[in-house]
């Protein structure tokens, strides 16, 4: 329960720290990082279908 404890403390503190970055970011930087964030979001998100996929195929 600690080490999952631990996680989630990590990633709301990488979160508040990502929104403080992107409040004193200036407003042109911040489309660019929007976009790149998009990206990565979609990349990832098709890395897990795939992985999802394969796993389901390797059970079945």
């Amino acid at each position: 329960m600690k080490k999952s404890t631990g996680f989630l403390l990590g990633i709301g503190a990488g979160m508040a720290a990502g929104a403080v970055a992107g409040i004193m970011a200036p407003q042109s930087s911040r489309r660019t990082v929007k976009k790149q964030m998009n990206q990565s979001m979609h990349k990832l998100g098709a890395a897990m279908e795939q992985a999802a996929d394969s796993a389901v195929s390797s059970m079945g």
